[in-house]
């Protein structure tokens, strides 16, 4: 799962343990251009809810550039290298579903996140 792969794979996290590797997986292009374009139609919001110590702390879509999309708790969160995080909303929690969804059978153990409402 956290197989390292080439440097031009954008990758899905999801951050949800706390003392090992997250799961990871490798995002197809149709993934991709959904949570850009998701992004692209979000509207700007106020910072992200802080996430839990442990458990459930939402998930990433992460560029070969150092780009960083991460969905968490209906915000989107987008961290540049040497930038400002930018935040918008994700109200229905459509990327995160979306992130979530994309993960290979038996990646995420049964439970570990919630249910997405």
């Amino acid at each position: 799962m956290g197989t390292p792969r080439s440097s031009d794979a954008w990758r899905v996290v999801a951050l949800v343990f706390s003392g090992r590797e997250d799961p990871c997986w490798d995002a197809p292009r149709e993934l991709i251009d959904a949570v850009l374009a998701g992004w692209d139609r979000a509207a700007p919001a106020s910072a992200a809810a802080p996430p839990p110590p442990l458990g459930y702390r939402g998930c990433v879509l992460r560029a070969p550039d150092g780009r960083a999309y991460t969905a968490f708790a209906s915000t989107i969160t987008l961290t540049l290298p040497g930038a400002r995080a930018q935040t918008r909303g994700d109200p229905d929690r459509t990327i995160e579903r979306l992130l979530l969804g994309s993960a290979p059978p038996g990646a995420i153990p049964p439970g570990v996140v919630p249910n997405l409402r």
